[in-house]
C-alpha cells in the first residue's frame, strides 16, 4: 500500500476513534445522570475541541486529495505533513483526551505538569488518543499518564501511558509499530501504533515501547519548551485535580 493510502486509512482510523469519544460524551451530557457544573463545562469544551480537530483533519485530507496538487517527494514534504510548529500546552492536550476517554468508560489517572512543548497539537492529540485506545483495549484497571522531562538536561518532554494489562508479548515487541501488526486476539487493524509513531516523527518527536515483563508503557517524546509558570516542570502540581496520582518512572524503551 502506498504512503498516501496508508495516511488515508490512518486518518479514518483516528476520526472513528475521535467520533466515539464525542458520541460517548454527548450521550453522557444529555442523560439524566448528575454531572457537576464544572465537569459539564469541561466535557462540553472537550466535545467542541474534538469537533474542531476533526474539521481540521477533514480539510487537510481534502487539500491532499486535490488532483492538481502533485504528491510531494520525501524531501519536499509540506509543512502540514511535517507538523506545524506551535507552542503546545500539554495539560490542555492531555486533559482533552482524559475527558474523552473517561466518557467512554476508561479510568484515567493523571497529574497536570504545566509543561510546554513545540510541535503540532493535532498530531500529538492523535498519537495520545491511539495510546489511550490501546490501553483501554488491551489493559485492565486504570490507565496512568505521566508527563515528565526525559532527563534533567533533556530537550524533550515525554508523555508516558501505562496500563495494567499483561504487557506486549516478547515476540511482538520489535515489530509492534509495523503496519498491520496487532496482538493475538485483537480486533484492531494494526494501524494505530504505526500511525502514531509516524505522527510523532513528523514533528521531531518519537514513540517508543518501554521494555518490561509486565504492564505496558508507551512513551511519546516531543521537543520541550519549558514550564508554563517558568518552574522546573517536574510534573508536580499543588493544585492537581481529581486525576492526581503518584507518577511512575520508566526508562527509555526501544523503538521497533
Amino acid at each position: 500500500m502506498s504512503r498516501v493510502g496508508r495516511d488515508e486509512r490512518a486518518r479514518l482510523h483516528e476520526a472513528a476513534s475521535a467520533l466515539a469519544g464525542i458520541r460517548a460524551a454527548t450521550t453522557l451530557l444529555s442523560s439524566q445522570r448528575a454531572i457537576g457544573d464544572d465537569r459539564r463545562a469541561a466535557m462540553t469544551a472537550m466535545v467542541q475541541s474534538e469537533l474542531e480537530r476533526l474539521e481540521r483533519m477533514v480539510r487537510r485530507q481534502q487539500d491532499a486529495a486535490r488532483p492538481e496538487i502533485p504528491e510531494p517527494r520525501a524531501d519536499e514534504m509540506t509543512a502540514d505533513e511535517m507538523g506545524r510548529a506551535e507552542v503546545i500546552d500539554l495539560d490542555s492536550v492531555v486533559a482533552t483526551m482524559v475527558l474523552a476517554h473517561e466518557a467512554k468508560g476508561t479510568d484515567v489517572m493523571w497529574r497536570p505538569s504545566r509543561m510546554l512543548a513545540l510541535g503540532d497539537s493535532d498530531q500529538l492529540t492523535e498519537a495520545l488518543n491511539v495510546l489511550l485506545d490501546n490501553a483501554a483495549a488491551h489493559g485492565s484497571g486504570s490507565v496512568r499518564i505521566e508527563v515528565r522531562a526525559d532527563e534533567p538536561a533533556s530537550t524533550s518532554v515525554e508523555i508516558a501511558v501505562t496500563d495494567d494489562g499483561p504487557g506486549v508479548p516478547p515476540e511482538l515487541r520489535r515489530r509492534i509499530f509495523a503496519w498491520g501488526v496487532s496482538r493475538p486476539g485483537s480486533t484492531g487493524q494494526g494501524i494505530g501504533l504505526h500511525a502514531a509513531r509516524d505522527l510523532m516523527e513528523r514533528q521531531g518527536g518519537y514513540l517508543e515501547l518501554v521494555e518490561a515483563s509486565e504492564r505496558t508503557t508507551f512513551v511519546l517524546g516531543i521537543p520541550m519548551l519549558g514550564c508554563a509558570d517558568g518552574g522546573a516542570g517536574d510534573g508536580a502540581d499543588d493544585g492537581a485535580d481529581q486525576h492526581d496520582t503518584p507518577t511512575r518512572g520508566g526508562r527509555r524503551g526501544v523503538a521497533a
